[in-house]
């Protein structure tokens, strides 16, 4: 089943940029609510890009990467703006999940051999 238009990947993926950015210039900006708001609307934009219209595996290891990634960024802009520093523990283990999500699409198994785009140059293959 196909997504609505307002959930395809052409129109999610510069709207989460945009909150990304935001999120990070109100947090630089120590503009708490602001940048609360920018948090939850990055977190949802993100968790779209995980809706089921794909092939399996196709483009899933590297969107869990991104919302691991989008997911300790939100933490730690929780934990600077709003005074918890236990909350930078939280998004350290979220992003050593990341490290390992990333990982694994970089250098998928035998039987998947798609790399991440994005750093596809990056990419060692054996000869």
């Amino acid at each position: 089943m196909k997504r609505a238009a307002r959930f395809s990947r052409r129109v999610v993926d510069p709207v989460s940029s945009v909150a990304w950015s935001a999120m990070d210039g109100l947090w630089l900006a120590h503009l708490a609510w602001p940048a609360y708001l920018a948090t939850g609307l990055t977190l949802a934009t993100g968790g779209t890009l995980l809706l089921p219209d794909r092939r399996p595996g196709q483009r899933l290891n590297d969107d869990l990467a991104l919302n691991a990634w989008m997911w300790m960024n939100a933490m730690w802009v929780v934990s600077d703006l709003g005074g918890l520093p236990p909350l930078r523990y939280v998004a350290l283990a979220i992003g050593g999940l990341g490290t390992v999500l990333l990982a694994n699409a970089v250098w998928p198994s035998k039987g998947y051999r798609r790399a991440l785009p994005r750093f596809r140059k990056l990419r060692v293959t054996a000869r």
